[in-house]
Parts: structure tokens; C-alpha cells; sequence
């Protein structure tokens, strides 16, 4: 219960206005085994304008590098790649989820634990940026069909 009471208080923190104009909910990090060097951060921006943003950079301490990525599909093959941005149309979302676009942690400095509270900084074409608090969740990676 504590845990969910933890996930939960969070996930409020996690939710952030940008000057009304962008919302981001449902934000997690990947919990890691012990000495990863890699995680990947998930969550949902919202626009609740008509104009186009662009997501451009993301800052945290968690790592040596944050990039944008995005899963492609090479000649039947799913490959991970940088991003230079992430588009939010007006009036519209994208999620950065598991096999498609996501904030990638490279070189982490240290484990990454679930319960952990995390604070990441989005940075935009329009040179805003939005911080906010997130969890670091167990994610479980057993797929069924």
C-alpha cells in the first residue's frame, strides 16, 4: 500500500502545466538491474493549443547523456535511433512509450530503483522548458499473446 500511496503521489507531481499550453502525465523511468548503464523514461504530452511544439532536449542527473529516440523499422529489422525533436501537433498528443519514442539515459550513475523520485527538465523549440518530479517503476518485460 505504501508503495502505491509512493506511485501514486508521484504520478500527481509528475502531472505539470507549460504555462497551460502542455501537460504531461503518465511519467515513469525504467527500473534497472544492478549496474545497467541504460534506462528510458515514458510518458504522455499533451497540447492543448492549435500551434504546433516541438520537444527538443531533456536534462536530468541520472546520466552522462539524455537523447530523444525513436524505434524504426530497418528492412524488417526494429532499431532504436536518436531524435533531433518530437512533434506535438495542436490540439493533439504523443505518447513516449515502450517501441517507439522515448527519453533515453545513457551512462547512468547509478542503479535506478522503483520508488525513486526524479526530476526531468523538457526543453522546446520556443526555448521553454518544463521540470517535473517522476517514479522510477518496475516495468515487466514478459510479453503474452
Amino acid at each position: 500500500m505504501k508503495r502505491l500511496s509512493l506511485l501514486m503521489c508521484s504520478l500527481l507531481l509528475s502531472v505539470n502545466s507549460f504555462a497551460a499550453d502542455l501537460t504531461v502525465t503518465d511519467a515513469y523511468i525504467r527500473a534497472t538491474p544492478p549496474h545497467t548503464a541504460n534506462s528510458a523514461a515514458y510518458l504522455r504530452l499533451l497540447n492543448n493549443t492549435d500551434k504546433d511544439i516541438k520537444l527538443i532536449s531533456v536534462e536530468s542527473d541520472l546520466s552522462e547523456r539524455v537523447e530523444l529516440h525513436n524505434h524504426i523499422n530497418e528492412n524488417g529489422m526494429m532499431k532504436m535511433r536518436q531524435v533531433d525533436s518530437i512533434l506535438i501537433e495542436g490540439n493533439g498528443f504523443v505518447d513516449l512509450e515502450p517501441g517507439g519514442y522515448h527519453i533515453m539515459f545513457l551512462g547512468l550513475r547509478g542503479d535506478l530503483l522503483e520508488g525513486q523520485i526524479i526530476k526531468l527538465t523538457l526543453n522546446f523549440e520556443n526555448s521553454e522548458s518544463m521540470s517535473f518530479y517522476t517514479a522510477v517503476k518496475k516495468i515487466n518485460t514478459a510479453h503474452s499473446n
